[in-house]
C-alpha cells in the first residue's frame, strides 16, 4: 500500500500463508503430524510463511516492516 505522506496506508493489502496438500502433507494430515513437522513440510515444498509473505512486500514498497512484524506476531517468534 503506498505510505500517504507518512500519515497511513490507503486502502488494505493481505498477507497470506498458503499450503499445498501433496501426498507427502496429505499423509501428515492423515496421521496427526506435529504443527512443526507440518511446517517443516510447507517450508520443504517451496511455502511461504505469513512473515516471509509480508517482508516481500515490504521489500516491494507496498508496507512497512513495521507492519509486517506488528501483524505477523512480533520479533522472534515462530508462526
Amino acid at each position: 500500500m503506498p505510505v500517504l505522506k507518512g500519515t497511513g496506508y490507503r486502502g488494505r493489502l493481505g498477507i497470506y500463508e498458503l499450503v499445498d496438500v501433496t501426498p507427502a502433507m496429505q499423509e501428515l494430515i492423515l496421521t496427526s503430524a506435529t504443527a512443526e513437522r507440518m511446517r517443516a513440510q510447507a517450508t520443504e515444498q517451496g511455502g511461504r510463511d505469513l512473515r516471509e509473505d509480508g517482508l516481500l512486500k515490504a521489500r516491494a514498497g507496498l508496507t512497512t516492516v513495521e507492519e509486517v512484524i506488528r501483524v505477523s506476531g512480533g520479533i522472534g517468534t515462530d508462526g
